[in-house]
C-alpha cells in the first residue's frame, strides 16, 4: 500500500485534465491510484475519456474511471463515495483544471501530517498566465506565499478565515477523515470548509502548504461571479451550526479594500473598476443566497 490516492471528479475535461493526470503521474511520490469520478453527459462520456487518456499515453497507468450520473453528482455526495473506496493512508483531491507547477506537490504536502494532529492540508494556488489582474489578485490573497496552521483557537475568534480550506488541491488524513466522519453528502459547495471546521472542532489542525503548488484560476463572468457567490451562500446557510458564527464581513471589506489598491498600482483604472464591478456582483449574489436559499 502506498502513501496516497488521488481523487479527481471530472465533467467536461479539456486538455488541462491530462497535463493533471501527467504531472501526478511524473511526481517524486506517485499516487498509488488515480481515481476519476467522471459525470456523463450528453457530450461527453466514458469512451470519450478512455480515448483521450490512450491518446496522452495515460492507458494502464493506474487510473480508474466511474461514471456518475449528471442527476447524482454533487461535491459532498461524490468525494464520499469516492473517499470510501480509498486504502492508503491519504487522499489528495483535486479538480481537473488544477494543474501540479512540479514534481514536488504530492511530497511537500505529505510532510505536512508529520506536524502535529493536522487533519488536512491543501496547497496554493497560483493564477494561470491569461489571468485577469483581480483574479490574480484574488488568488494572492486567498493564497499567500507564507505556509500557516490553523487550529480551534483561531476558530475560536469567530472568523471565516479560520476554516479557510480547498478541494482544488487537498490532502486528507484518511484516518481521521473516517474518525470524523468524512464529507456532508448533501452540499453541493463548501464540503472542505464544512469539514474543517469539524476537523478543527474536535481538536485537529488545518496546514496551509504554499510549498504545495498548483496552477488555477478562472476568468469568470459578473454573471457566473453573481450565480457562484449565491450557490455559496445558499450552502452557508444551510448549515448555520458550521457559519452562523463565523463573520465573513470584515473579511470581505479587507479584500475589497486591497484589491482596489493592488489594481490601482498595476496602473489600470480600467482593472479598478472591473474590481469594483465584481466585487458588487459577489456580495449581491451572496446576499441574494443568504435571503432566499433553502
Amino acid at each position: 500500500m502506498e502513501d496516497y490516492e488521488a481523487v479527481i471528479p471530472v465533467c467536461n475535461p479539456d486538455a488541462r485534465l491530462y497535463k493533471v493526470l501527467d504531472r501526478l503521474l511524473r511526481q517524486e511520490k506517485t499516487p498509488y491510484k488515480i481515481n476519476i469520478y467522471l459525470t456523463v453527459t450528453e457530450s461527453f462520456g466514458e469512451p470519450e475519456l478512455l480515448k483521450g487518456l490512450k491518446e496522452a499515453g495515460l492507458a494502464d497507468k493506474g487510473i480508474s474511471v466511474t461514471a456518475v450520473l449528471k442527476d447524482e453528482f454533487n461535491h459532498g455526495g461524490t468525494r464520499q463515495k469516492a473517499a470510501e473506496t480509498v486504502v492508503s493512508p491519504y487522499c489528495l483531491f483535486m479538480t481537473q483544471d488544477a494543474v501540479p507547477v512540479d514534481i514536488h506537490l504530492a511530497d511537500s504536502m505529505l510532510k505536512q501530517f508529520k506536524k502535529k494532529q493536522v487533519a488536512v492540508c491543501y496547497a496554493r494556488q497560483l493564477p494561470y498566465k491569461n489571468a485577469s489582474i483581480k483574479e490574480k489578485y484574488a488568488r494572492n490573497y486567498n493564497y499567500p506565499p507564507e505556509s500557516s496552521i490553523k487550529d480551534k483557537a483561531l476558530l475560536d475568534k469567530g472568523k471565516i478565515k479560520a476554516i479557510f480550506c480547498s478541494d482544488v488541491c487537498a490532502m486528507y488524513d484518511m484516518r481521521v477523515f473516517n474518525e470524523l466522519g468524512g464529507f456532508e453528502r448533501n452540499v453541493n459547495f463548501n464540503e472542505d470548509m464544512i469539514y474543517a471546521h469539524k476537523a478543527l472542532s474536535n481538536g485537529y489542525m488545518i496546514s496551509y502548504d504554499a510549498e504545495a503548488l498548483v496552477y488555477h484560476s478562472h476568468n469568470l463572468s459578473l454573471r457566473d461571479q453573481f450565480r457562484r457567490n449565491r450557490e455559496l451562500a445558499r450552502s452557508q446557510k444551510q448549515h448555520p451550526e458550521v457559519f452562523a458564527g463565523l463573520s465573513s464581513e470584515d473579511e470581505g471589506m479587507k479584500f475589497v479594500k486591497n484589491g482596489l489598491s493592488y489594481c490601482l498600482k498595476q496602473g489600470s483604472i480600467t482593472e479598478a473598476i472591473s474590481f469594483i464591478a465584481d466585487c458588487g456582483f459577489r456580495f449581491a449574489g451572496f446576499k441574494i443566497g443568504k435571503m432566499f436559499g433553502k
